[in-house]
C-alpha cells in the first residue's frame, strides 16, 4: 500500500451520491490518497432533489466536481450509468492509472471487473452491507464503518469580524498550538498509511497524504522545523520512533493500545470452592455453586399412581388376552368326538301296506 507504485499511481474519484455519506468524504479522500494520487474527483446525482443540499458544503471544500443526472422515471436510479459510461471513458482515455469506486451498489460490479481486466487497480469504498459479489470484483475494498465522520471544512471557519488590510499579510500567524481539526487530519493521515502488519506509518508517507488533502498545510505555521516535531508535541496522541531502516516512524497511542491488548494473554477462569465446604457456605445464595448430587434433587412421586394404575392394567390385559387352549389328553385316553353339524331330518316315505298271508 505505500509502495512507489502506489505513491506515483493516478485515480479517479468517482462517487455515487445516492449510496455515500456526505459527512465521511475527508477519509474516504485520504483512503484513496494512501493508494495514489487524486487527480479526478467527481461526484454522480440528482441535485435539483431537496436530498442533495447536504453535499454542497462538502464539495466546495473538497473540490469535488458534481455531475448532473435526472431521473427519468420515479423511484428508478438514472446516475449509475452516467457513472459507468464515465468511467469507461476515463479507463480508454489513458489518463489514470487507477479507480476509486464510492458506493455500495452491487450494479457496479461489472465495471470493477472491467477496469481490472485492462490491468488497472481499482479500489471500492463502501458500507459492510455491500453485496459481496462487488467488493471481491475489486482488487481493494475499504469499510466506510471503520471511518469517522467529520463536519464540513467551512462550517468550522468562522468569520473575520474585520476585513484585513491591504498591505497585512494573509499568512497564517506562526508559534500557533495547532486546533482539533489539524490534528484530527494527521491522525486520518497516519490511519491512511499505518502497516497492518508492524502498526506503524512512516512520517514523510503521512506528511504527502496530509498535503494531497489539504494543500496550504505546512508544519512550519506551528512553531516546527519538520513535521516530526510536530507530532512529538503531542505525546498523548502520537509516539515517535525509528524503523529498522532508520527513518522516523509514528503510531496512534489509541492502536498501540489496542496492539497491547491483542498480545496480553487472555485472563483465567476463577474456580469457585467445592459444594459443602466452607468457602461455599459463606457465598451468597446467588454465587454458591449448585451441588452435582443426583441425591439433592426431589424423587417424583410417580410410585403411588403407578401402583394405583396396576391393578386396573391387569384387568385390562386378562380380558384382552384370550381363553387358554385345553392341554392335550395323554395318549393313552380316549380323544373325545368332534362335533359335527347336525345332520337335516328327511321325512320319510309312508310304508306300503303288505298283502295278508
Amino acid at each position: 500500500m505505500n509502495d512507489m507504485n502506489s505513491q506515483s499511481r493516478r485515480l479517479a474519484l468517482v462517487i455515487d451520491a445516492d449510496n455515500a455519506q456526505p459527512s465521511l468524504i475527508q477519509p474516504v479522500l485520504l483512503a484513496a490518497a494512501s493508494r495514489g494520487r487524486v487527480t479526478v474527483r467527481r461526484i454522480y446525482g440528482d441535485w435539483t432533489s431537496p436530498n442533495m443540499t447536504s453535499w454542497k458544503a462538502y464539495l466546495l471544500d473538497h473540490s469535488i466536481r458534481p455531475i448532473q443526472q435526472f431521473r427519468i422515471v420515479g423511484g428508478k436510479n438514472a446516475t449509475d450509468s452516467a457513472m459507468i459510461i464515465d468511467a469507461m471513458d476515463l479507463l480508454h482515455s489513458g489518463l489514470v492509472d487507477g479507480f476509486c469506486i464510492v458506493s455500495s451498489d452491487s450494479d457496479f460490479t461489472s465495471l470493477a471487473r472491467r477496469i481490472q481486466e485492462s490491468g488497472l487497480f481499482v479500489m471500492g469504498v463502501g458500507r459492510r452491507t455491500t453485496p459481496v459479489a462487488f467488493q471481491r470484483a475489486c482488487e481493494e475494498f475499504v469499510f466506510t464503518d471503520d471511518m469517522r465522520a467529520a463536519p464540513p471544512l467551512s462550517a468550522q471557519k468562522k468569520k473575520p469580524t474585520a476585513a484585513p488590510a491591504r498591505n497585512e499579510q494573509s499568512r497564517k500567524p506562526r508559534n500557533r498550538q495547532p486546533d482539533a481539526q489539524i490534528l484530527e487530519l494527521l491522525s486520518q493521515g497516519i490511519r491512511s498509511a499505518t502497516d497492518e502488519d508492524s502498526g506503524w506509518a512512516g512520517i514523510g508517507r503521512v506528511g504527502q497524504i496530509v498535503r494531497q488533502f489539504e494543500p496550504g498545510f505546512s508544519h512550519k505555521d506551528y512553531g516546527h522545523a519538520s513535521l516530526s516535531g510536530l507530532l512529538e508535541s503531542h505525546p498523548e496522541l502520537f509516539r515517535l520512533h525509528k524503523g529498522d531502516n532508520g527513518q522516523a516512524q509514528v503510531q496512534l497511542i489509541e492502536r498501540a493500545a489496542d496492539k497491547q491488548l491483542e498480545l496480553l494473554p487472555e485472563p483465567l477462569p476463577e474456580a469457585l470452592p467445592e459444594a459443602g465446604s466452607e468457602a461455599a457456605n459463606d457465598l451468597p445464595a446467588a454465587e454458591a455453586p449448585a451441588a452435582k448430587s443426583r441425591r439433592s434433587r426431589t424423587p417424583r412421586k410417580t410410585k403411588p399412581v403407578a401402583e394405583a394404575a396396576a391393578p386396573a392394567s391387569a384387568e385390562a390385559v386378562d380380558a384382552a388376552e384370550p381363553a387358554a387352549p385345553a392341554p392335550a389328553a395323554e395318549s393313552g385316553e380316549a380323544k373325545p368326538p368332534r362335533s359335527r353339524a347336525p345332520r337335516r331330518s328327511r321325512a320319510r316315505k309312508p310304508a306300503a301296506d303288505t298283502p295278508a298271508g
